[in-house]
């Protein structure tokens, strides 16, 4: 299975890191070079950067057609790829998990290696066992945060760039979980974690990159005036009341809880 790692030609340090990682893991990668802020002209940014639920920064917006590129060469591909952002610390046991996948797996849009301190809603009981029941793969029906690590299989980037015809760009994370027609399935215990969920899940984190990207969680967000804000906030209100719609249509064969994580399997 291809890896597609996004990268700003920049963070050289973020590049070395992963190619010791997948050294040691006995995989390789192939560079697609993510897209920068200074490749956004202020005319695009202004056409793409104020359709989500509230405007994106110039560096949110890059981030997510970085991942459209992704998306974009899946498709070309013709075959599943793992898509990794360059801070992904990645399970030892990778290139056996990614061989049962390819084997064994055959319905998926998405499949989410991820986990980022968020609940996420799946099934009650796992659709795959995978390696000898070490890993559990469950049917994936609403994801909060985690665009670090995944596959993609070509079905699911069409459904997502035919998706993108009909919307707006939004952070790359949040395009993504909204899209539920994405057969998605999630991957437990996680396989991938980003650099800055390190010490959150008790695992030493001696890495120290700057951030390329930014986390949107404490971002202020700045309005022109009243009436865009309300725009932003109507907008809001109808993206958590589908939401909400989407748990209570699956209630009966779903739950919601955390997914589990074995820092042991990344030593």
């Amino acid at each position: 299975m291809k890896t597609l790692l996004i990268n700003l030609p920049k963070s050289s340090d973020r590049l070395a890191f992963q190619q010791r990682q997948f050294a040691q893991l006995g995989l390789s990668f192939d560079i697609l070079p993510a897209v920068s802020v200074d490749d956004i002209s202020d005319d695009d940014y202004r056409r793409l950067a104020f359709g989500w639920q509230r405007p994106l920064r110039k560096v949110e917006l890059a981030c997510f057609l970085s991942h459209k590129r992704a998306w974009q060469t899946v498709l070309e591909h013709g075959e599943p790829c793992l898509i990794l952002e360059d801070d992904a610390v990645l399970v030892q046991n990778l290139a056996q998990l990614l061989a049962d996948i390819d084997k064994k797996i055959s319905d998926a849009d998405l499949i989410n290696l991820e986990v980022r301190s968020r609940k996420k809603i799946i099934d009650k009981t796992p659709a795959y066992q995978l390696m000898n029941e070490q890993y559990q793969l469950y049917r994936l029906y609403q994801d909060r945060t985690g665009a670090g690590g995944y596959i993609l299989y070509p079905s699911g980037a069409k459904k997502l760039l035919d998706r993108l015809e009909r919307s707006a760009p939004a952070i790359a994370d949040g395009f993504i979980c909204a899209s539920y027609e994405l057969n998605g399935y999630q991957i437990e215990p996680a396989a991938m974690i980003q650099q800055d969920q390190m010490h959150a899940y008790g695992l030493g984190d001696d890495l120290r990159f700057d951030s390329t990207i930014g986390r949107s969680e404490h971002h202020a967000v700045v309005y022109d005036n009243f009436g865009q804000k309300l725009t932003f906030k109507l907008r809001r209100l109808s993206a958590q009341l589908r939401m909400g719609l989407r748990h209570l249509s699956v209630m009966s064969k779903a739950q919601r809880r955390y997914i589990e994580f074995d820092k042991e399997r990344f030593k």
